[in-house]
Parts: C-alpha cells; sequence; structure tokens
C-alpha cells in the first residue's frame, strides 16, 4: 500500500513537472515584440546588419532634421549586405565574440530583421537547453525525477526566461556551457575519442560566445587534478590535448582580441565603475534570487531579504545533502562550477574596485550548478518520502510562475537598465501632436536613442547633435523634447529657444515653444 501511495504521488509531481515546463515555454513566447527594445539589442542589430557606431553618428548626428524611420534602417539587415561587413562590425567589438551575432546574421537572411525574429533566435536556444540539461542531468545522476525536475527549475527560472527574449548571446553561452559539460562527462566516463572530440567542440563553442568561458577550462583544469588518482592516465593525456585543441581553435579570435586589445579595454571601462560595497552585496544577491524570484521590487525592499535568505537556505542545504550523498567526482565538479565563476567576478571587485559582479548575466556558469544540486536533493528527499521537500518544490514552481506572469506583463524590466525608463519616453513623446526630439553623441544616448524610435511613430522628427554640432532653432514643432542633454546643451538650448526647459523626468527635458511667443 505504501508503495502505491508513494508511486501516485510521484506521478502526479511529474504531471505538475511537465505542466510547469509548459508554462516556461509560454513564458518565453509571449509579448516578446511587447518589450522595449534596449541599448544593448540595439547594438546586437546594428552589428548584425554591418554598421559600426561611427557611421551612425557620420550619417545622423549632424543636426540635420530626420525621422525615426531613416534611423531605423540601422536596424534592418539589407539583402545586398555582404557577410564580410558584418563580420568587420565584430571584429570592432573583441568583448563580444561572434558566434551569437554570425548565427542571428544567418536566422536574419532566412526570416528577416524584426525584433521578433530577432528574439526567436535566442528562444530557440533556450528551448534547446531542456533536452541539454536533461541529458546532462541523466549523465551524473542517473535519475528520472531528478532529470525532470532540472528541466522545470531551468524552464521556469525567471531569468532564464528574460534572457531568453533578448537578442544577445546568453541563452546560446548557457546551452553551450551544458553541453561542454556533458560531454565532458561522458569524456572521462568512457575515455571514448567521440566524445572528446565533442568535448572540445562544445568547449571552444563557449569560448566563441562569451569571454567569461574562460572561467570553464580553470573549473576542468581543477575538477582533473584534484581527482586525478582516480582517473586513468590516458583519460588525464586526452582531457590536456582535447582541451588544448578548444584553446588553438579559439586563436583566430584570440589574436583579434589582442590586436584589438585598446578597443576591449575601452569598451569594458564602465566595469572600472566604483559602487558602494553595500550595493555589489544587494546586488549579489538578487543575482541568486532572481534563479527563482522575481517580482521586480526596489533593490532594498524588505521582501527582498526574505528571498534572499529563503534561496540561500535552499542552495547551502543543497550542497551540503548533495557533498554527503554522492560520489566526491560528481559533487566536487558542482561545486567547482559555482565556486570558481562567483569568486572570480566578486574578488576582483573587492580587491581593485569595480561593478564586474554586478552582472547577473555574467553568473550563468554558477547557476546551472545551482539549478542541478538543488534538482538533485529535492528530487533525492522527494524519493525519500519527504514531504517538506514536495513542498519547497512547488513553492518555487509558484513563486517562479508569480514572478514570471509579472514580468512578461512589463515593458521594460530590471535587466534593461540603461534603457530603462524608454517605453515611458516613448510614450510620452507619441502623444504629442508634432514634436522633435533632440539628443546628441553623449555617453550611451547614441544606443538610447534608437532605442527609444523602435516604440516612436515613424514620422516623429528627430534632431541629433554631435559635440561639435552647431544648433538651428525649429519653431515649426509645437513641441521639443530633449533627451539626456549635456549642461552645455541645456544652456544652448535654453538661450535658442529663450525658454527655460522643464524636465520631465528620466533624463527628458520639454519645450513647449508656443508658450510664451517666440521671436526668432
Amino acid at each position: 500500500m505504501g508503495n502505491k501511495v508513494r508511486s501516485n504521488s510521484q506521478y502526479w509531481l511529474k504531471i505538475v513537472i511537465i505542466i510547469v515546463i509548459l508554462w516556461g515555454v509560454f513564458f518565453r513566447v509571449t509579448n516578446i515584440d511587447k518589450k522595449i527594445y534596449w541599448h544593448d539589442e540595439v547594438y546586437t542589430s546594428l552589428r548584425v546588419a554591418g554598421y559600426k557606431g561611427d557611421e551612425v553618428v557620420t550619417t545622423f548626428f549632424n543636426g540635420e532634421i530626420i525621422t525615426v524611420k531613416d534611423l531605423l534602417e540601422f536596424q534592418t539587415l539589407k539583402s545586398e549586405t555582404p557577410l564580410i561587413y558584418t563580420i568587420n562590425s565584430l571584429i570592432e567589438h573583441p568583448e563580444h565574440p561572434p558566434l551569437y551575432y554570425l548565427l542571428l546574421r544567418f536566422w536574419q537572411d532566412l526570416f528577416g530583421s524584426s525584433i521578433i525574429i530577432n528574439r526567436s533566435l535566442s528562444i530557440l536556444f533556450s528551448l534547446l537547453i531542456f533536452p541539454a540539461i536533461y541529458y546532462l542531468s541523466q549523465q551524473l545522476f542517473n535519475n528520472n525525477l531528478v532529470n525532470l525536475i532540472s528541466i522545470s527549475l531551468i524552464a521556469i527560472s525567471p531569468v532564464q526566461i528574460l534572457y531568453a527574449q533578448e537578442a544577445r548571446e546568453y541563452s546560446l553561452w548557457m546551452l553551450s556551457i551544458i553541453l561542454s559539460s556533458l560531454f565532458f562527462f561522458k569524456s572521462i566516463k568512457t575515455n571514448n575519442i567521440s566524445h572528446w572530440f565533442m568535448y572540445s567542440l562544445t568547449l571552444s563553442l563557449t569560448f566563441y560566445t562569451s569571454i567569461l568561458s574562460a572561467f570553464l577550462p580553470i573549473i576542468k583544469v581543477s575538477y582533473i587534478y584534484l581527482i586525478g588518482k582516480i582517473l586513468a592516465v590516458q583519460t588525464k593525456i586526452n582531457f590536456l590535448i582535447f582541451t588544448s585543441i578548444s584553446g588553438i581553435l579559439f586563436i583566430p579570435w584570440l589574436v583579434i582580441t589582442v590586436i584589438n586589445f585598446s578597443i576591449l579595454k575601452d569598451k569594458t571601462n564602465w566595469t572600472n565603475t566604483q559602487q558602494s560595497l553595500e550595493l555589489l552585496a544587494n546586488l549579489w544577491g538578487l543575482h541568486f534570487t532572481s534563479l527563482f524570484i522575481d517580482f521586480g521590487l526596489p533593490l532594498y525592499h524588505w521582501a527582498s531579504y526574505i528571498f534572499i535568505i529563503f534561496i540561500f537556505s535552499i542552495i547551502f542545504y543543497s550542497f551540503f545533502f548533495m557533498v554527503n550523498n554522492i560520489s566526491k567526482n560528481i559533487w566536487l565538479y558542482l561545486l567547482l562550477l559555482v565556486l570558481i565563476p562567483t569568486l572570480g567576478l566578486i574578488l576582483p571587485d573587492l580587491i581593485f574596485g569595480g561593478i564586474k559582479s554586478s552582472m547577473t548575466r555574467y553568473f550563468f556558469p554558477a547557476y546551472l550548478s545551482i539549478y542541478l544540486t538543488i534538482a538533485y536533493t529535492l528530487g533525492k528527499k522527494i524519493e525519500q518520502k519527504s514531504q517538506t521537500s514536495s513542498l519547497i518544490l512547488i513553492i518555487i514552481f509558484t513563486l517562479s510562475i508569480i514572478s514570471n506572469i509579472i514580468s512578461s506583463n512589463a515593458q521594460t524590466w530590471w535587466n534593461k537598465a540603461s534603457s530603462y525608463h524608454n517605453a515611458v519616453i516613448a510614450q510620452m513623446i507619441n502623444q504629442a501632436e508634432n514634436p522633435l526630439v533632440i539628443t546628441q553623441n553623449l555617453d550611451i544616448n547614441k544606443g538610447n536613442i534608437i532605442s527609444i524610435s523602435h516604440n516612436l511613430k515613424p514620422e516623429t522628427k528627430l534632431q541629433l547633435l554631435n559635440t561639435n554640432t552647431s544648433i538651428k532653432a525649429h519653431p515649426e514643432f509645437k513641441e521639443i523634447y530633449i533627451f539626456n542633454p549635456s549642461p552645455q546643451l541645456i544652456n544652448s538650448l535654453e538661450k535658442l529657444y529663450h525658454q527655460k526647459l522643464e524636465n520631465k523626468n528620466y533624463s527628458l527635458y520639454y519645450f513647449n515653444i508656443l508658450l510664451p511667443k517666440l521671436n526668432f
């Protein structure tokens, strides 16, 4: 009788897990065209279309009146654009290895350059994560319930869904991390040459997807060193050979990176910004709670601390349980997978200063370890008839679904930080009858004005200024909006239009040139 009850409960739990996985699919594909196409995605489209940032400035940031439609031409891949244009554009941005962008280029060749098409490729990679993590879990734990929980946790994870809906490389990066881990374990178990080739290939794919994949060979070398006594000599030799092959395959982009190191340094200089330890510590907590809970609360909201305590308690207990209940060759890898990337991001910021560790997306390798560890712990505890573990799993599912319902209906979210208010800005401008929008090539304005333009009416007029552009008055426009101007530009415009600018919030300023009557 007891076995029958246990079997029935697991049967219904598996039904719940399947429903949760389907919810994960639904959240990935819903409202993908409604969310603001933010600064970084704008640069994805520029790179793929074969344009360089300087071309946008030269063409449009000259003080002439243009339309939104004109500006958005630079977001569209033209059928006659040679592939070499895309490659040359990518070379000028060595901080982003080219694999994702080249794949998106081919994707756009097939289907077009709309926002839905651009984001759909990331969704496809995110969906491919489901079978990939299933087989990795099977390789590690050989337990069907644990495998299903692994899929469900990553399927419904709010942070995975956020980046699945973004035209950037992070879903592909997670997929490649999972595949390289899968073939790594297959290789050291079987020492099969075909598995080693697949390991080398998938590890190389991680390199060509993110420069932060540099953590992965460190993890694997550390792992092989620490469990070396139980491995055959030939296995260790093959590991060194095929890991080296992955490095050799990456040499072409490594050479490009070295040649353009000054560009790389300039493009990543923002990560050296100084922030308080209090802010960074809060962000570290939210990085890991966003795996399962993300209500979009303010950074220092009291509920956020409750969620941090709840999630970290589950994480720490899960690692404790795993270390005490599974062989070292499994738990050691997962422990290194969470510790090396996490410490590799946090410690440099603590020692030298900077904000690299403030970026949630940089922690993806650590997240994989956490999904698998929690899945193993909850799965094994549920098999041991732990009602508490079943309840925790249901709570995680519930909180994740609520999180995704909230974020799926929002036009913007914290992952679009530098463009967070762009949807609201566009809405304010669209309400005007005959507006002119002015901005200048300052800081990240170039990417953000294009981002805002995706939500503006196509006929909306823009006046884009470079730092040395002379400004002309345009009294034919009823309302003038100025986005994120410098103090010098504010002063120049107020003199030109004989008015004081009104701050509309969100870095948007405003003139109504009908009030008062102007004499030009």
